[in-house]
């Protein structure tokens, strides 16, 4: 058969157009649904992950955020901690710490001179540069200035150490470094550490400069003369309001007078 001249012709009226869109019209609706569903996902994903990162982020916030406490000379302060312990700062010291992450990590920096009353808790730490004391719960004094550091224990246990070695004081004992070591001794009264606190100056053996020191740190004033002889001061008083009385009951057994610069 000669197929040649057989010519077949479509039996509809129908453009391509018309039937594309009849046909495939649902295709087309049901594939725009779709695309706007990713964006509703997408949003639910933004906000999933803004309420991630927060939540990461602030146990970052708790752990850097810092809270110092400074006194100057002349002056004291007390500050009670989140757990309640509390710290009575001496003349020009500081103390530094991290009050959202307390209930973590009850850590407590210290340039200069405080006494601590600590709750009973978790282990409370106080550093000074490389010393650390560690207690659960007592009271103690510690002194660290310009490279002398001794720490004076009141009541319960404190444990004094350093990057090398470690003591234990109980009541009436004091820690310190001493030629290059940290030593530990009995004392007669531990109260007397904290004898600043009401304004009384203690000195046992102390050097005059350091003398001179205390009473310029407690009163904010520069003393003269500059050049003080390297003699042993002990005696005791009381912090009067003319500072000059101080001094001359610093001076006279010396034959030393001082001035206020």
């Amino acid at each position: 058969m000669n197929t040649d001249k057989i010519k077949i012709e479509p039996r509809w009226e129908k453009s391509k157009d018309k039937i594309w869109n009849e046909t495939f019209a649902d295709l087309t609706e049901e594939t725009t649904t779709q695309g706007i569903e990713p964006k509703r996902k997408s949003l639910r994903f933004y906000v999933a992950a803004s309420v991630a990162a927060i939540i990461i982020l602030l146990p970052s916030i708790a752990f850097f955020y810092t809270k110092n406490e400074v006194v100057g000379r002349g002056s004291h302060l007390a500050v009670v901690l989140p757990d309640g312990s509390t710290v009575d700062l001496n003349a020009e010291s500081k103390i530094t710490y991290k009050p959202l992450w307390w209930h973590i990590s009850r850590d407590v920096e210290l340039k200069g001179e405080a006494y601590f009353e600590v709750k009973k808790g978790s282990t409370f730490d106080v550093r000074s540069g490389e010393y650390t004391v560690s207690v659960l719960g007592t009271s103690f004094n510690i002194f660290s200035r310009d490279g002398k550091y001794n720490v004076t224990c009141l009541t319960g246990k404190v444990n004094v150490s350093d990057k090398l070695e470690s003591v234990i004081l109980t009541p009436n004992m004091q820690a310190l470094w001493d030629n290059g070591k940290l030593t530990s001794k009995d004392i007669d009264d531990a109260k007397e550490s904290i004898n600043w606190k009401q304004g009384k100056f203690i000195f046992v053996g102390v050097p005059l400069p350091d003398v001179i020191q205390e009473i310029e740190r407690q009163y904010n004033i520069e003393v003269l003369p500059n050049s003080i002889p390297d003699y042993s001061y002990s005696g005791n008083f009381t912090k009067t309001n003319d500072p000059n009385d101080v001094l001359k009951i610093v001076g006279t057994p010396f034959g030393i007078e001082f001035k206020i610069k």
